[in-house]
């Protein structure tokens, strides 16, 4: 994971914090943080920060497409705001 977007997660939310919500260790968030979150975790870790950092910024091998994995109620709102730019 690049360092930019582990700085906005963990500005976000503490690493136990992120582990309860996950229902993991703080060590295995750690992990995530130093290398790559695991595919099958992306989503439920975008969720758990109310999808304020996207399955895109966490793993753009998995999502190419900046709304690849997002709710679709979210889809709709960010292609709204991409349109007004």
């Amino acid at each position: 994971m690049n360092t930019e977007i582990k700085d906005r997660i963990l500005k976000l939310s503490s690493q136990s914090s992120l582990a309860k919500r996950m229902g993991c260790k703080q060590q295995t968030v750690s992990l995530w943080l130093n290398n790559d979150v695991p595919a099958s975790k992306v989503l439920a870790l975008c969720s758990s920060l109310n999808w304020r950092i996207t399955p895109h910024e966490v793993r753009p091998d998995l999502y190419p497409n900046k709304n690849d994995g997002l709710p679709d109620s979210l889809k709709r709102h960010r292609h709204t705001e991409q349109s007004e730019v």
